[in-house]
């Protein structure tokens, strides 16, 4: 940093030929770092992992130097390739679906699994808007599309597939294509076949509520399953067919605490006799409210107990529930730790499921016996958060900290990766530090420190990274999620150009606990979690190797929030920031339930907890960078921040991804806008003394 100070100074004074020596040497620089993310960013990259229930298959989807496509492997052999596209178009391949005996596989080509009702995204600005598309492959040849839809889903016996187009359900042979059998108003968002393949459970959102459908195979009807106000969701039916679980749930009213009502409760439905029980209601407390993602559904035990996710000790535990006797319901996995993904074993007697036991900044798959010890399949060297079965064997997506995420198969006891990933030739990384900081409130602070290479003279300018969601949590690795995956790259990257980089896991994320996630005033209610950012920076700036004027500040979604904020608020402690898509007004119009009153400070509060209620006191440049096909956060939200800058006379460099959405789907994209901030962080942090 100590020599690009004196080219910066050489050319401040005038020196010509001091100054075309710095612009070769600026041009040299420039495309050393294009060749070191173009091959980071090329590294393969596996997501949305299933298996076949009844054979030892697993099938994912591959992203390689941004072009997708679905991979396959047998007993956790070398896979080979079920799709053959070619280009960086970001066309994502999702919802990937095997027949029960492996020999069919199902993906859905295009649309956006985040929004399923929305137009799907078309970043590579196409003559036709790919529409989400059902493909069937049969036999890992022969390429038959099913029809226009998603949230494909083979039958018991492998012969049909049904899979949904908003409120249609449609079904067809598997191998060729489907018809629709029934429509009702609102989205389809999930499907499953009964054991028998006799019904069809549909969870169908309805915008202000969302009801379980019972599409009957044989009569040819939809049957609701006692619908109320509610949101119901995650159906599951018993092995024997006969029942159908599911959970209803609310969202509390504004200024309501969650745990001071009930907020949730664990359904039972009779097929035979059509009726519905209330099967147990959490108490008011922690836990009064219910969590879990897709890959924390319900699941029937051989012994006819449930098992749900539950956080009544304040941490994300999976727990059983005897139908027969509806007492309090025991937990199994333990406590003072969180589930990200479980499943249980064929004959429903074992279970298996990622966890961060023992260390809340690790995640390790664990298996166990139900009611017994607990196992760890993985090593600590590696991040496991997902898993899935496959015919009897246990799949694990990992990532490490020089490994992006990839399938382990534990296969007959023995541990199988197909196509383990590895750092391109000529790359190291550093090897990130856990490390704690309390905020201004006492608030203990988890984050993961990334230092320049050894030997390389200090003080160095630093940069405090912010992820967004909030729910999310980051590690000292890569991450499973393709957006964080990438973050992780690029602080690596930053690091091996001089910077000392902070990523923070602030409060409302994931991964520490109910009190953690839900802690007061967070976001629009107060920007509680903004305590946080500070207090990493203040970390930062009592770091000897850290040059305290040259601290910036980078993150996306609700990191650009927080990255806002900061500079808002605190620019004469960050030097600089870049915002990817954040949101810079927080305010609502209305708030139905609330007085006029209470609407009124709301709004007030809303106000003073967004970066532009603060818009007087910013004087540091900022990036920023917006898809203009984002569903997620308005890209009027980067636009109003950009001209209110512009009035106040502040620097700040702006650049649009015409199509892109919130996450950007091509690779070329991420790394145009990782090359931008690269080249904004040296010219306004760079030059360290």
């Amino acid at each position: 940093m100590k020599e690009r100070a004196f080219w910066y100074r050489a050319c401040a004074g005038g020196l010509s030929v001091l100054c075309v020596m710095f612009g070769t040497a600026r041009a040299n620089e420039d495309a050393a770092l294009r060749l070191r993310l173009s091959a980071l960013l090329a590294m393969p990259f596996a997501s949305d992992m299933v298996g076949a229930a009844q054979a030892k298959r697993l099938a994912w989807v591959e992203r390689r130097n941004g072009v997708r496509n679905v991979m396959v492997s047998d007993a956790g052999g070398v896979p080979y390739q079920a799709s053959a596209y070619t280009k960086d178009d970001g066309t994502p391949l999702w919802g990937l679906a095997l027949a029960p005996d492996g020999g069919t596989l199902a993906y859905v080509e295009g649309g956006d699994p985040e929004a399923l009702a929305d137009p799907a995204p078309n970043p590579d600005n196409a003559a036709r808007r790919p529409k989400a598309t059902v493909h069937v492959v049969r036999n890992g040849s022969q390429n038959i599309v099913a029809g226009k839809g998603y949230l494909p889903a083979f039958s018991p016996d492998g012969r049909q597939l049904a899979f949904a187009r908003n409120g249609s359900l449609l079904i067809g042979n598997a191998g060729s294509s489907a018809h629709t059998v029934v429509t009702t108003v609102g989205t389809i968002t999930a499907l499953r076949w009964s054991p028998d393949g006799s019904w069809i459970a549909l969870e169908i959102n309805r915008g202000s509520h969302s009801v379980i459908g019972l599409w009957d195979m044989q009569r040819g009807f939809l049957r609701f399953v006692s619908p109320g106000l509610g949101i119901d969701r995650l159906p599951n039916f018993s092995r024997d067919g006969q029942q159908l679980a599911f959970v209803r749930a609310q969202e509390p009213p504004l200024l309501t605490r969650p745990e001071d009502g009930q907020f949730w409760s664990l359904h039972l439905y009779d097929l035979a006799s059509g009726t519905d029980q209330t099967l147990w209601t959490p108490p008011r407390g922690q836990g009064s409210r219910f969590w879990g993602a897709d890959d924390l559904g319900l699941e029937w035990t051989a012994d006819g107990r449930i098992l749900f996710p539950w956080e009544g000790s304040g941490w994300l535990r999976i727990c059983a529930i005897d139908v027969h006797n509806a007492a309090a319901p025991h937990c199994l996995t333990p406590d003072g730790a969180e589930v990200s993904s479980y499943r249980l074993s064929t004959d429903g007697k074992s279970l298996f499921y990622t966890s961060n036991v023992g260390d809340n900044d690790h995640w390790r798959a664990w298996s166990q016996r139900l009611d017994g010890a607990v196992t760890a399949l993985t090593d600590k060297e590696e991040e496991a958060t997902a898993l899935t079965m496959a015919g009897g064997d246990i799949a694990v997506m990992t990532t490490s900290a020089t490994q992006t995420a990839h399938p382990v198969i534990f296969h007959d006891a023995r541990r199988r990766t197909p196509s383990p990933p590895a750092l391109p030739a000529g790359i190291s990384f550093t090897s990130p530090q856990s490390v704690h900081f309390r905020s201004e409130d006492g608030f203990n602070i988890h984050g993961q420190l990334f230092l320049p290479p050894a030997g390389t003279h200090g003080p160095h300018p630093a940069l405090v990274f912010v992820h967004g969601g909030p729910h999310r949590q980051m590690l000292p690795s890569f991450n499973a999620m393709g957006y964080y995956s990438n973050a992780y790259l690029m602080n690596q990257t930053l690091a091996s150009r001089g910077y000392v980089v902070l990523s923070v896991n602030y409060r409302s994320g994931t991964g520490y606990g109910l009190a953690f996630r839900n802690a007061e005033r967070i976001g629009s209610t107060g920007s509680s979690e903004y305590r946080d950012v500070h207090a990493a920076a203040l970390y930062l700036r009592a770091r000897s190797d850290v040059s305290p004027g040259h601290i910036g500040i980078w993150g996306g979604s609700w990191g650009g929030y927080l990255a806002g904020l900061a500079l808002a608020r605190d620019s004469a402690l960050f030097a600089a920031g870049a915002d990817f898509h954040g949101v810079h007004d927080m305010t609502e119009p209305d708030h139905p339930g609330l007085s006029p009153e209470e609407n009124r400070k709301a709004h007030e509060t809303e106000w003073r907890s967004s970066p532009i209620a603060d818009i007087a006191h910013w004087h540091s440049p900022v990036l920023l960078i917006h898809g203009d096909d984002d569903h997620d956060v308005e890209f009027e939200q980067s636009v109003l921040l950009a001209q209110m800058l512009s009035a106040r006379g502040v620097t700040h460099e702006d650049h649009a991804f015409p199509g892109e959405r919130h996450e950007f789907l091509r690779q070329q994209d991420w790394l145009t806008a990782y090359l931008w901030m690269s080249r904004f962080f040296d010219r306004y942090l760079g030059n360290a003394p």
